[in-house]
């Protein structure tokens, strides 16, 4: 019997329901009145990008190079405008509006149930596999961090591999416009590591479905499907050539184009160009790579002491894991050396950051897909047939190996140097996200397959069983084994001073006071750490850490119990199932209530009511105008920089500064090369006083004695533009680099590489009647004057970067690189105006290109939408 319209509706309506009713559930706080998240990297790219939206307040759009921090950079990798394209519509209409992180997990739990409706999984599976996918602590940790686009790129990803599936079973239109609509809105998020991954999976998928059509003697047809595939996924990437083009010409010049290399027999595993290396180093590359033990938290949470998620809300704090009373590092305390119980409960708290005892520096929390999630992956890859295992598999351990980074580096130091682009990205873990990703893929077609089998093949099913009998063995032989006082050996310390001998010292007036690191003498161990720490004491150090490795222990042995019950129990309902106890609702319902209690029980530890907060106060807090602020921006100079020295590291990760001034600091993770070049070795640790004052830093912002801060004018500042006496010419970056710090003297010598010499020829030394001034300041163009009896070499307190066109009364002239980081010119004699523009030819021609590809895609999808609405107007 046919079924109605009503009828065919109806279970995807509820499936929506479901996801959105979770989702509310999850992330309740979210729709409280004023209520607001904390992401640490929101914060960190509002600080970066105020500025841009006061400019853009005044101009009707973003600037393309932004002052505020790192003394310039092109500001479209902060903010950009393009054009008009149906992506921003569609992808708004698909989040409904929904407040944030909701929007988040009901669009990863949408866009992968659409994938399950293209797999012809039925509705109820789908809803299991899409909780699945959105659920793993991957979207919450991520999501608490501020990582928005990262998570939004990846929550599309399963609506692009759809196109693909649409493709390949001949439905060649809609495959088509699907592929190139969610590619497009995927890639639009702007996190190009997630679409590397994505383009990974599509091609491994295409590669086996070609296979099989080889072997089935109809790859002929499947060619057609390919064709489709490309054309539409570089129509997608063509609607962001804006955004792409930029990236990729911005990053030839960025740390991720090649770091400066000043000694190369230390960088031996690092493929040299010159004096740089190409691309990323590998030491930088591969700091957050996840280790072979730690691939066990996939299963079991807590296999690596879960690392460590610190939250807040008004003036609560949260923190997890958390030691208490019960840990062993208390009892130690407590019974060992009679420290009173509250005090050793904090201790015990403080140090469960140190719970931790994975291969990266650190982290907030383990990649974990779920318990019954792996145990249904094992299931599915024993139960499946070839048609889609082989390319899920593949990508699956493919994901876990990349993940691995310099732990493997048989494979990742040969993608690293070899495989395009990819030297480019940083933080292997990221590549779990491809295991995440395909997982609940086979989940959903390993159920769907079981359900609508008509015999159940039980030497399958007691095979899965037994492979994940065998992965628990080895759990637990690796939780019997392990050596917990094991530790990263370059990882910094995270607490000060515990204890002197019987004592607890005060952890928060510690912390606020040292921020210690290993001793440079010491083997950079936890033991030596916990001996340098109680002053030598080797009793208590040892104590400490047997205590630790204890905890450590246990942590492993509760996630493996955790996990053990969670299988046993979707088990339970599976065997009650294939004996036809139950019907496959109930086994549906039962399996998927059990992974929703098991996978949400443990996102709520990273993300809670501790991750929100109200508004107003948020932003008080965050952004607070200071007397130092104030007191600054009452100079009226237009152009002048700002040194902050209370906010941690201000060149690493201070964007407070910039959301003020214009910062010679800043965060960004792909800083200009020559700039992230002069912070290694001329601004962080001792810096450089002659290159601060070359960088024109009229103030620096310094704590005062009563604990405020304040702004300390730096009369040695060179201010925007002078005339030097001398150049001293050097070959190569190495030499200008270590020229810097060799009594240099940037008011009266320039120190210029040999390449530009013959730009930087026939002038002579100023004497003091020449005259040069800036006269005008904006983002993207600055004017200056000079005046002056001879030809002079002007240095401008500007970064140099490629787009910047000079001109000379209107003339184009060419521009020379001084002090590693700054402009120069020769300026002729007599009187003169100097102009400046920034002119990225590479952005306007991507905005071209985005435009067409744009209109291409709309005109697409309304003919398709015609099409498919003729039909019901002739009737």
């Amino acid at each position: 019997m046919k079924k109605t319209l009503w009828q065919q509706v109806m279970p995807h309506l509820v499936s929506i329901a479901i996801f959105l009713i979770v989702a509310l559930f999850f992330a309740k706080p979210a729709l409280e009145s004023g209520s607001v998240m904390k992401q640490g990297d929101i914060t960190n790219w509002e600080g970066m990008v105020h500025q841009s939206f006061l400019y853009k307040e005044k101009h009707g759009r973003f600037p393309l190079w932004t002052p505020a921090m790192y003394a310039g950079m092109p500001a479209y990798q902060i903010a950009m405008d393009g054009p008009w394209t149906p992506l921003n519509f569609i992808d708004k209409a698909i989040q409904l509006g929904l407040p944030k992180p909701i929007n988040i997990f009901f669009l990863a739990c949408i866009s992968f149930y659409f994938l399950c409706m293209c797999l012809r999984v039925r509705p109820w599976v789908a809803v299991i596999a899409g909780l699945a996918f959105a659920y793993s602590t991957t979207f919450p940790i991520f999501i608490t961090a501020g990582h928005d686009t990262q998570m939004l790129a990846l929550a599309y990803a399963p609506a692009a591999l759809a196109g693909i599936i649409l493709l390949f079973d001949k439905k060649y239109l809609s495959g088509f416009i699907v592929t190139a609509l969610f590619t497009g809105i995927q890639v639009a998020q702007g996190h190009q590591q997630v679409s590397y991954y994505m383009f990974l999976v599509m091609g491994i998928m295409v590669l086996f479905f070609l296979i099989q059509a080889f072997r089935s003697g109809v790859i002929a047809k499947q060619l057609k499907a390919v064709g489709l595939t490309a054309i539409a996924a570089v129509l997608g990437i063509l609607i962001n050539a804006v955004a792409l083009m930029t990236v990729y010409d911005y990053s030839k010049e960025s740390k991720r184009g090649g770091q400066l290399v000043m000694d190369k027999k230390q960088n031996t595993d690092d493929v040299i160009s010159g004096d740089k290396t190409k691309g990323l180093s590998k030491e930088y590359a591969f700091q957050w790579s996840y280790g072979w033990t730690e691939s066990f938290t996939l299963m079991f949470p807590g296999a690596m002491g879960y690392g460590q998620h610190y939250a807040e809300r008004d003036g609560d704090q949260f923190l997890y894991p958390k030691l208490d009373e019960s840990s062993h590092v208390s009892k130690f305390l407590v019974d060992k050396l009679n420290v009173p119980e509250d005090q050793a409960t904090n201790v015990a708290a403080q140090l469960s950051g140190n719970l931790y005892w994975g291969d990266q520096p650190f982290t907030a929390g383990p990649i974990y897909l779920g318990a019954i999630v792996c145990m249904l992956f094992i299931f599915a890859m024993v139960y499946l047939d070839g048609t889609h295992k082989w390319w899920i598999l593949t990508a699956a351990v493919l994901g876990i190996l990349m993940a691995l980074g310099k732990h493997f580096p048989a494979l990742n130091y040969f993608l690293f140097d070899y495989f395009p682009f990819y030297n480019k990205f940083r933080v292997p873990t990221m590549a779990l996200e491809i295991t995440g990703l395909v997982i609940p893929i086979a989940l959903a077609l390993g159920l769907e397959k079981l359900i609508a089998s008509t015999t159940v093949d039980l030497k399958k099913v007691k095979l899965a069983a037994i492979i994940t009998g065998a992965v628990f063995v080895v759990a637990a032989g690796v939780y019997f084994t392990a050596d917990y006082s094991r530790e990263n050996k370059k990882r910094t310390a995270a607490f000060t001073q515990l204890m002197n001998r019987g004592a607890v010292a005060d952890m928060a007036a510690a912390r606020d006071s040292i921020n210690l690191q290993y001793p440079a003498e010491a083997d950079n161990h936890i033991y030596e750490n916990f001996l340098y720490q109680t002053k030598g004491d080797a009793a208590t150090a040892r104590g400490i850490l047997t205590a630790l490795r204890e905890d450590r222990q246990s942590a492993f042995g509760a996630t493996i119990l955790r996990s053990l019950i969670f299988v046993l129990l979707a088990m339970g309902v599976l065997f009650l199932f294939i004996h036809k106890k139950i019907n496959a609702v109930v086994m549906l319902a039962g399996v998927g209530l059990l992974t929703a209690i098991d996978l949400l029980g443990m996102d709520s530890n990273y993300l809670n009511s501790f991750s929100f907060g109200n508004k107003e106060n948020y932003e008080a807090s965050e952004f607070p105008l200071t007397a130092a602020d104030q007191a600054i921006l009452q100079d009226k100079d237009p152009n002048y920089r700002v040194l902050n020295t209370t906010s941690g590291n201000p060149f690493i990760a201070d964007s407070r500064t910039s959301y003020y001034h214009k910062s010679i600091g800043g965060y960004h993770p792909a800083r200009l090369g020559i700039y992230d070049d002069l912070i290694e070795h001329q601004l962080a640790g001792s810096p450089n006083f002659a290159v601060i004052n070359m960088l024109n830093t009229k103030y620096v912002i310094q704590q005062t004695q009563q604990g405020g801060v304040m702004a300390v004018p730096n009369p040695q500042a060179l201010g925007n533009v002078w005339f030097v006496k001398s150049v001293k010419y050097v070959n190569g970056p190495v030499e200008e680099m270590k020229a810097l710090s060799n009594k240099f003297n940037p008011a009266e010598e320039a120190i210029v590489d040999n390449s530009f010499k013959s730009a930087t020829s026939g002038w002579q030394p100023a004497d003091s009647s020449a005259t040069i001034k800036q006269t005008a300041f904006d983002f993207e163009n600055v004017k200056y004057e000079s005046n002056s009896n001879a030809p002079h070499l002007a240095v401008f307190s500007e970064i140099f970067y490629k787009d910047w066109i000079a001109y000379i009364d209107g003339k184009a002239t060419p521009v020379a690189k001084a002090d590693y980081v700054l402009r120069t010119m020769v300026i002729p004699a007599g009187k003169h105006s100097i102009e400046f523009k920034f002119e990225p030819k590479v952005f306007h021609t991507g905005y071209t290109i985005s435009s067409i590809a744009g209109w291409i895609l709309t005109l697409l999808i309304l003919g398709y939408i015609v099409l498919l609405v003729r039909p019901l107007i002739k009737k």
